[in-house]
């Protein structure tokens, strides 16, 4: 069997669209994005639909919903209306491949429209997208690091504008477009904040340019100018016409992260930021400080900076990254807007028509919170408000992947207390879901996530049953078949719930770390759970622990019950699959394979075949023969494997997402069918029980529920005994605690009844009296109107009878008027039909004379027909004969101009032919040459080489010498010095005149030796420089002669090179002649051509002489014909001026005869000119 899946219903709400992730589409209707699906979801209904052709495997960053506005319009004092409905459509930012793209869907047929790709500009992703006010441009705001406004004319796939969003380095959230102006853009960020007019194709910045220094977070145009903006330290902006004109101040408003009230924060920042202006400006002499007023606008930037400031240092706190003074959503409406300020906290501020200062322009009206649903604050924060088109609903999104409402339409008479918002349809998961489950008996499915909640979830009514909250960390869960119990495996513990109406209670808990993978039993007696690599079977009756199987050197992945529960099948990390018998413990069957990290496992209700998937194939087994019948190779890395009840339907998934339904029996011909619908690795998969269902998890946190069919669209048949029970669990302490609730709800209410029943009596007297003193009231006001109406209808009668009078004489005034006006017409009417009569007799006097003059004109008509036709006759026999002498003529200039050509390409050919073989002479004279210059240089270079080698020994010995001697005039300098010395000592200690004299000849002697080695050194050093000398001038010689050489070579090559460029430039040429030859050639063809049909129609003007129209006709194609050949003759004569431009330039040695040839074409070509300017000429007199 085929299964395919068609989506059915989706919970979850995608964190990757980086803002605006939720929009209406109608007033019940609100679009969302949820994996890789988007996703339309009925607000009353609680129905969902899905846009059809979403990109596969990327994920969506961002979304828009075009305006959908109602024009009314009326014409004069509303005698005419009409409405205008502009087509709403949706624009989708993808990322996938490092590529970004926007995809527009018409909401109508819930297709995609478009697909935008920037060909010229790299975009890697889309961080905000907005239609503009006509909906014919969609604007893209592209992430880090360019964060450009991309302008696209989404219905022609075309980029109008683009301009970079930010000097600085970011971030900006947002871009918008004003509601009622197409042109007007705007866009927001930190240190960002900057107005566009879209003008002449640019993006052209206007207005505000002060942003430095403050954090935007978020916008929202108000109306068609203004606009709304809010700040990282929660200040709301209001701008109008691109500039600022004051702050919008919240009171009354807790800030959950520090406990400070909105206005006392702002308040003590705005003095904080007073006195650090005022210090600033005294420090720098700048005179007093300005007023208040403007303080506030001039000192925007240093509060903003301030408060920054403090963020910065507050990077660290444990509990959020948030402050608690955000504003991080804005969404406006007729009335005004409503604004997300901190934790969970909306603030509805509406417009003042009349109002005294800025504080009182916009007034704050209500307070509307989100109630505490996590134990974390940051979940609580909103990222997306938006309101429906009739602004009777309220939506907000928040950081924790929920979508929560309020109904506008009852704030006014709900208390403070009562306005919290409620979950548009439940809380859903926020973070990946690693764990699902079935119940059997119940359509009930548990689910558990990284969020620390297990949320149990009702299949057939699309609804949450119950949900709690944990402070560890669960890893699995698995549902009883009767739907009544929940085990769940924790960082400590395996802990067993019951599932209650509302709630979900710990019944007990084992000592099992760490435990990733429980499973009941299909009968429910027992459950396995996975300890590591040992199996631990649990009994629910007793629930003592009833087996323990050892086997698997890793950890078990997977366990799957046999649909008879005699049997448990493992798959462990060690790439072993184990079958356990539930009654003995022991193995009865299993594969391993060592090499393959095992997924997941499955079974056919015989239990005979298994499906097993490793990190790159499926696996059919046979146990018992310990054989694998089939592995096929999936593309992907697979994450869990499901299979129906009945085995006919098998289902894989991938950590990209994909979802793959196999076709049954396995082939290797890859029968299979991919579905794209989440948009991260799916952790969960399974088939209800009826196998109608099939239900994913995935780490996109969202939940789908395909709906399964044949290859028909048809269901499976449910068993005639399956129903799903209704029952729930109630304890007994619950029904107690209600019924003394319902008790105290009764007695309150009879209370309440006597009160109201006393309270509706005291009204009722109240009211009576009421209605007796206005009875009295309008009784006096009857008769006062009675008596004023008696007045007015005297008053009427009085006025009727002036008015007749009046009208009497108004009437006599008219019937003389009238007698008068006729008498005049009828003497004017007289005079007016005599000259009538005297203009009729002479337009028929004229008719005569015309038609005697018509008939003198047709027949000198005739006369000058007949004197044309003779006149022409003979032109045309003239012309024939002058024709055929030009063809005549024509064909012997043919001839000779081909000889003429012929002859010049031989002599061409021949020439081109001698040159080329002196050039290749030359060449390989001057290759040779370069290759004795090259064995030359190489010894000369050799030769340099030892010689340099020479110079530096010898250049080394001298060094050395040179050492020597230094040391040997050091010597000497030292003995002279001890002589010096011994001699005072001599003459201090009084030593005899022997000893000094003896003293004296030896140092005498010493020294003169060391004068002698001296002068031996002297002459070495000279002889050593002598020979040096020789030896330096010969190295300078040699190279000057080595660079002489390369010199010359370098021409050498130069050389050749020139004579290989005139080679190519001789064949290009000669080309260029074969080509301009080919073309004169063919248009020869064509000249020859048109002469004929000239001939043709000559011949037929002789045949319709008598028919003039005929006539006229042939001399007019005849016309053409001739104009064509004198296009046909200048294109030649270019031809010709350019070969002729060609041979000057090879220098041709016949260029006199090609000249001589050329004139006598010439003059030839102008007697012809001649000749058909004088047949143009005849031609056109004929016509005329």
């Amino acid at each position: 069997m085929f299964a395919h899946l068609h989506p059915k219903y989706v919970f979850g709400l995608s964190a990757t669209c980086k803002s605006n992730n939720v929009w209406f589409t109608d007033n019940n209707t609100i679009m969302y994005p949820a994996g890789n699906a988007v996703v339309m979801l009925n607000l009353d209904q609680k129905s969902q639909t899905f846009l059809h052709g979403v990109e596969k495997q990327k994920s969506t960053t961002c979304l828009a919903v075009s305006h959908n506005r109602y024009n009314l319009n009326f014409l004069g004092n509303l005698s005419i209306i009409y409405i205008t409905i502009f087509s709403m459509y949706a624009a989708l930012g993808h990322t996938g491949d490092g590529e970004g793209s926007i995809a527009v869907f018409d909401l109508k047929s819930n297709k995609r429209a478009k697909t935008l790709v920037s060909t010229d500009y790299k975009v890697t992703e889309y961080v905000s997208l907005c239609f503009t006010a006509d909906n014919l441009h969609v604007i893209g705001l592209t992430a880090a690091p360019d964060f450009t406004c991309v302008l696209w004319k989404w219905d022609r796939s075309r980029v109008v504008a683009m301009v970079k969003a930010t000097g600085g380095l970011g971030p900006v959230y947002e871009v918008s477009t004003s509601p009622m102006d197409s042109n007007l853009i705007c866009t927001a960020g930190k240190d960002c904040f900057k107005f566009y007019r879209f003008n002449e194709n640019h993006l052209k910045q206007f207005g505000f340019q002060r942003a430095d220094e403050i954090h935007f977070l978020s916008c929202a145009w108000y109306k068609s100018d203004k606009m709304i903006a809010g700040t990282a330290d929660g200040k709301l902006m209001l701008f109008e016409r691109g500039e600022y004109r004051h702050d919008i101040a919240i009171k009354n408003v807790k800030n959950e992260i520090t406990g400070a009230l909105a206005e006392k924060a702002r308040l003590r920042q705005k003095d904080e930021t007073m006195r650090k202006s005022n210090a600033a400006i005294e420090t720098l002499g700048g005179g007093p400080p300005p007023p208040a007023s403007q303080t506030d606008v001039t000192m925007i930037h240093v509060a903003s900076s301030v408060q920054q400031l403090q963020v910065d240092q507050d990077v660290d706190r444990p509990t959020s990254k948030f402050m608690g003074d955000e504003i991080t959503s804005i969404a406006t409406y007729s009335k005004g807007f409503a604004a997300a300020y901190g934790v969970g906290n909306v603030v509805i501020f509406e417009e003042q028509l009349v109002y005294t200062g800025p504080d009182d322009h916009y007034k704050q009206m209500y307070l509307i919170r989100i109630p505490h649903s996590t134990s974390e604050s940051e979940d609580r924060i909103i990222k997306t408000l938006a309101i429906s088109p009739n602004e009777e609903l309220l939506l907000a999104s928040t950081y924790n992947c929920n979508i929560y409402s309020f109904q506008l339409s009852s704030v006014e008479i709900k208390e403070p207390d009562e306005m919290v918002f409620e979950f548009a349809n439940c809380s859903y998961h926020f973070g990946p879901i690693l764990s699902l489950d079935v119940a059997i008996r119940k359509s009930l499915l548990v689910t558990c996530g990284a969020d620390k909640f297990i949320r149990v979830w009702n299949f057939l009514a699309m609804t949450q049953e119950a949900q709690a909250e944990f402070a560890e960390e669960i890893y699995c869960v698995t549902i009883h078949p009767m739907g009544l119990f929940v085990l769940a495996g924790m960082v400590d513990k395996i802990r067993m719930y019951t599932i209650l109406m509302n709630d979900i209670r710990e019944l007990r808990e084992w000592p099992v770390r760490s435990c990733r993978e429980l499973k009941f039993s299909n009968g429910g007696h027992y459950f396995a759970a996975a300890n590591g690599n040992i199996l631990q079977l649990y009994s629910t009756t007793t629930l003592e622990n009833v087996a323990n199987m050892k086997g698997h050197s890793n950890k078990i992945r997977k366990i799957y019950w046999t649909l008879d529960d005699n049997k448990v099948i493992t798959a462990g990390g060690d790439g072993a699959i184990y079958e356990w018998d539930v009654q003995t413990g022991k193995r009865t069957a299993d594969l391993v394979k060592r090499e393959s990290k095992l997924a997941s496992v499955v079974a056919t209700p015989d239990a005979k075949i298994y499906f097993a998937i490793n990190s790159t194939h499926i696996k059919e087994i046979q146990i018992q023969e310990g054989t694998i019948l089939q592995e096929i190779e999936l593309g992907l890395t697979p994450t869990c494997l499901a299979l129906s009840r009945s085995g006919k339907i098998l289902l894989a998934a991938f950590d990209n997402g994909t979802i793959r339904a196999f076709k049954q029996p396995l082939t290797y011909s890859n029968e299979w069918t991919d579905y794209h619908l989440h948009s991260a690795s799916v952790n969960g998969l399974l088939c209800t029980y009826d196998e109608i269902y099939c239900i994913s998890v995935s780490s996109d946190n969202t939940i789908i529920f395909w709906k399964m069919t044949d290859a028909d669209g048809r269901v499976a048949k449910l068993e005639k005994d399956l129903c799903y029970a209704t029952e729930v669990l109630v304890t007994k302490n619950d029904l107690e605690e209600r019924q003394v609730a319902i008790n105290e709800l009764k007695q309150k209410y009879a209370e309440l009844k006597i009160e109201m029943d006393y309270a509706l009596k005291r009204k009722d007297i109240t009211y009576q009296e009421e209605i007796r003193d206005v009875n009295n009231k309008f009784v006096a006001d009857i008769d006062q109107l009675k008596t004023r109406i008696e007045e007015l209808e005297k008053l009427k009668d009085k006025n009727a009878d002036e008015y007749n009078a009046y009208l009497l004489e108004v009437k006599k005034h008219h019937q003389s008027s009238l007698s008068n006006m006729e008498a005049h017409f009828n003497t004017k009417l007289i005079s007016e039909f005599e000259k009538y009569n005297a203009l009729q007799n002479l337009l028929e006097e004229t008719i005569k004379e015309y038609e005697g003059r018509l008939v003198t004109l047709e027949e000198d008509k005739g006369k000058a027909i007949e004197e044309l036709v003779d006149y022409f006759d003979s032109k045309i026999k003239d012309k024939n004969g002058a024709l055929e002498q030009a063809f005549n003529e024509a064909r012997v200039q043919m001839s000779e101009s081909e000889e003429m050509k012929r002859q010049i390409e031989e002599d061409a050919d021949q020439e081109i032919l001698e040159m080329t073989t002196s050039y290749e002479r030359k060449l390989g004279h001057e290759r040779e040459m370069n290759a004795k210059l090259k064995e030359k240089a190489g010894m000369m270079t050799n030769k340099f080489q030892t010689m340099q080698k020479e110079i530096e020994e010898r250049m080394n010995e001298v060094q050395r010498l040179h050492s020597e001697c230094s040391k040997l005039v050091n010597t000497i300098k030292s003995t002279e010095r001890e002589v010096v010395q011994l001699q005072k000592q001599l003459v201090d200690s009084g030593v005899s005149n022997v000893q000094k004299e003896k003293t004296i000849a030896e140092l005498q002697k010493s020294n003169s030796d060391l004068d002698k080695f001296k002068f031996v050194l002297e002459h070495k050093i000279k002889e050593l420089k002598k020979n040096i000398e020789p030896k330096e001038r010969e190295i300078v010689y040699l190279k000057q002669q080595n660079t002489d050489m390369e010199n010359e070579l370098d021409a050498t090559i130069a050389v050749r090179s020139g004579l290989q460029l005139q080679v190519s430039e001789l064949q290009n040429k000669l080309k260029m002649t074969d080509h301009e030859y080919n073309t004169e050639k063919r248009m020869r063809v064509r000249l020859q051509v048109l002469l004929e049909r000239i001939r043709g129609h000559m011949t037929r003007c002789m045949s319709v002489l008598q028919d003039h129209k005929h006539l006229k006709y042939t001399v007019k194609e005849n016309m053409m014909l001739v104009y064509e050949i004198n296009n046909l003759r200048a294109e030649l004569k270019r031809t010709r001026d350019k070969v002729a431009s060609y041979e000057t330039a090879l220098g041709f040695n016949a260029s006199h005869a090609t000249e001589a040839a050329e004139m006598r074409l010439k003059l030839q070509h102008a007697i012809e000119d001649r000749d058909e300017i004088d047949i143009q000429h005849d031609n056109v007199v004929e016509v005329r």
